[in-house]
């Protein structure tokens, strides 16, 4: 509970009932005998800025996450039911922690994480938290106007954005916006986005492409990611220097299916760099499929830098090519301001998530460099 707000800290003061530290009471990892627990956490206006909802040290993303680790006691477990990587689950652990400036969960090697006595406090007000939000979320619905009509939605999103980043994310969208309606199409190995926007009437869209396409009508930058030749990384040289235009050339390629544009399009990458693959191991159209054949040093390949699968963690970057751009397309011709909520969603779900990374400015590189 917010107590307190001054221009130099947020005073926040938890507390926690008995019951709550007895094990399996709302929590089978809370412990101890405390009848209550008090405590007070000095944050910073810089880590008040950097946390989520109207500088709230938090995102509802790392509350949902936190009590899902309370609840499962397991890393993996939570990641599953989450359908994300482990080291997001973990990575939105410590960010929280972080943003709180204390530690939630003590975590120790071969051991379940455990409550520590901040993190059993901020547990027992994280339901209130919930609480208070549904009812929140049911004045919404309730004012909205009988009969009011249905928005239907139709979104084009790349199958790995739609699958890692959205996806995991959408009921708690949904739960908010009951009137919504989400139809998500995802382009195929032989589809390019911008020429699917083209042909049909997409409402938003969210996808990859190569930073020195030129920007269709309605879409515009994100962000940049890195793109490169990928392979384990006992290929890598002395100091894991990155490898010469040569060596990479010498090395198992593995391709997606013939034909197809996606395969035109990364061999041209490849010629501007004067690589061309002298050994061809193998052909998929799935990213995961590359990504464990790169793990396993059978073949290299192009891939970006936030499709390579977290738990893959032999793979590494060998050569370098140009950047591609995570892209976002709003019709133009569209004006409903509700499509703003779902805009909203699908961009903070991707840039807001620590298993995307992006590059800076001062790391861009584009064809030619």
């Amino acid at each position: 509970m917010i107590r307190h707000l001054t221009s130099s800290n947020l005073i926040v003061r938890l507390k926690v009932p008995a019951r709550l530290l007895v094990p399996g009471k709302r929590s089978n990892v809370c412990q101890g005998n405390d009848k209550s627990l008090s405590k007070s956490y000095n944050l910073t206006p810089e880590a008040i800025d950097r946390g989520g909802m109207a500088g709230l040290p938090f995102t509802l993303r790392q509350l949902e996450i936190f009590e899902l680790l309370c609840d499962l006691q397991s890393f993996r477990r939570a990641s599953e039911k989450l359908g994300i990587s482990q080291a997001s689950v973990s990575n939105q652990l410590k960010a929280l922690e972080r943003q709180l400036g204390v530690r939630l969960l003590r975590r120790e090697s071969g051991r379940r994480p455990q409550l520590t006595r901040e993190g059993a406090a901020f547990l027992a007000d994280l339901g209130e938290f919930w609480r208070a939000a549904e009812a929140l979320a049911a004045h919404r619905r309730d004012a909205a106007p009988a009969g009011a009509a249905a928005l239907h939605l139709k979104l084009l999103v790349g199958n790995y954005l739609l699958r890692d980043h959205i996806r995991p994310k959408l009921d708690r969208f949904l739960e908010l916006h009951p009137e919504t309606q989400l139809d998500f199409t995802s382009p195929s190995i032989s589809e390019e986005p911008h020429e699917m926007l083209a042909r049909e009437s997409y409402d938003l869209g969210l996808f990859h492409e190569p930073a020195g396409r030129p920007l269709g009508d309605g879409i515009r930058e994100l962000a940049r990611i890195r793109c490169g030749v990928y392979g384990n990384r006992s290929h890598l040289g002395a100091g894991n220097a990155l490898l010469s235009v040569e060596q990479v050339g010498e090395l198992p390629f593995l391709l997606p299916p013939a034909g197809t544009p996606y395969e035109n399009l990364i061999l041209a990458m490849l010629a501007r760099n004067g690589i061309k693959p002298r050994t061809i191991s193998g052909r998929s159209q799935y990213f995961d499929v590359m990504s464990a054949m790169f793990d396993r040093s059978e073949a290299v390949g192009v891939t970006l830098e936030p499709i390579v699968r977290s738990e893959h963690r032999n793979v590494a970057l060998l050569y370098r090519l140009e950047d591609w751009r995570l892209a976002f397309y709003r019709n133009p011709r569209e004006s409903d301001p509700r499509r703003r909520e779902a805009e909203d969603f699908l961009i903070s779900a991707v840039l807001k998530d620590p298993a995307f990374p992006v590059l800076e400015p001062d790391e861009h590189i584009s064809a030619g460099d």
